[in-house]
C-alpha cells in the first residue's frame, strides 16, 4: 500500500480511501504511508466530533451527517442542526461535508434540500455546475 500511495503522492496527488466501520485504529499506519483523507466518516461507528479535531492538519475526512439516521428518519430541524454542528466542527478544515454513504431512496427530499441549503450558507461555498 505505501508503494502504490508513494506513487499517488509523488504525481502531486491526493490519497482518498473507503473503508466503512470503526477503523479508526488504522488511521496513524496510514497517515504514515501517505493518507490524505479518509471516507466514509459515519457517526453511528465513529465518534465524528473526537476524531476531526485530534487528526486536524494530519487526515481529512468525508463524510459525518447519517444516511442511517438523521437523513433518513430525522426532521427537517434535526438534518439543518446536525449540518450546523459538522460544519461548525469543520471550520477548522480537514473535512470535507457530505452524508456519511450513499444517500437511499429512504431519504424525505425535504431532508435532502435542508442539508444542501444548510451546505450553500456557508462563507464561501461555490456550486459546480457541468456544462457552464
Amino acid at each position: 500500500m505505501k508503494r502504490m500511495y508513494d506513487t499517488v503522492r509523488q504525481a502531486g496527488k491526493f490519497v482518498l480511501i473507503h473503508s466503512c466501520g470503526d477503523v479508526d485504529e488504522l488511521f496513524d499506519p496510514l497517515i504514515d504511508i501517505g493518507l490524505s483523507c479518509f471516507n466514509p466518516f459515519q457517526p453511528e461507528v465513529m465518534d465524528v466530533y473526537e476524531l476531526l479535531p485530534r487528526y486536524r492538519n494530519r487526515l481529512s475526512f468525508c463524510g459525518g451527517l447519517s444516511t442511517q439516521k438523521t437523513l433518513p428518519f430525522g426532521s427537517v430541524e434535526d438534518v439543518r442542526r446536525e449540518s450546523r454542528r459538522l460544519l461548525e466542527l469543520g471550520s477548522g478544515g480537514g473535512y470535507i461535508f457530505s452524508p456519511s454513504h450513499d444517500v437511499q431512496k429512504d431519504v424525505p427530499l425535504e431532508n435532502m434540500l435542508a442539508f444542501i441549503d444548510e451546505a450553500k450558507r456557508q462563507p464561501g461555498f461555490q456550486s459546480i455546475h457541468r456544462g457552464e
